[in-house]
């Protein structure tokens, strides 16, 4: 094979290489996400540091997950026991049981799309963490220098 012939092959794979639609199992770790439910929104966070998810459909939800390639397996979530809006409470129903039959993601674009094995699938877009909120007391300071002076009171008289 020549130089030119070897040249054109390596820029050939070169170029398919960028194109590679592998998912990236890292880009999940610290993502959060929303797909809009009837009745509520759901929230999806993939833990940064660990295989653990959480979110919020009516309730609170965390269970763990194993991806291999675009291949997912959630866990059976764990979750609070509150009440909500009938339709906003089958939200949550139907979306744990579609959690369990997941099989496969896609993130691009910042969607997250998972899907299970009959073709049902559920698309999330990603969003920025909440901020959390921080209540901070404001404190004047005071400057070393100032010294507070008595303040003369008349002396009270007795009639």
């Amino acid at each position: 094979m020549n130089i030119k012939s070897f040249a054109v092959v390596a820029g050939v794979l070169a170029l398919a290489a960028c194109g590679d639609n592998t998912p990236n199992p890292e880009m999940l770790k610290g993502a959060n996400f929303i797909a809009a439910g009837t009745g509520t929104d759901i929230t999806l966070s993939f833990d940064a540091n660990e295989m653990r998810v959480n979110g919020q459909v009516v309730n609170l939800y965390n269970g763990s997950y194993e991806v291999n390639g675009d291949q997912i397996k959630f866990s059976p979530f764990a979750s609070t026991m509150m009440m909500g809006p009938m339709d906003a409470m089958q939200t949550e129903q139907d979306y744990f049981q579609f959690m369990a039959t997941v099989e496969s993601y896609d993130l691009t674009d910042g969607r997250l799309t998972l899907k299970n094995a009959d073709g049902k699938e559920i698309v999330f877009q990603q969003v920025e963490p909440a901020a959390e909120v921080v209540e901070a007391a404001v404190v004047e300071e005071v400057p070393a220098d100032a010294v507070a002076e008595p303040v003369a009171t008349a002396p009270a008289t007795a009639e």
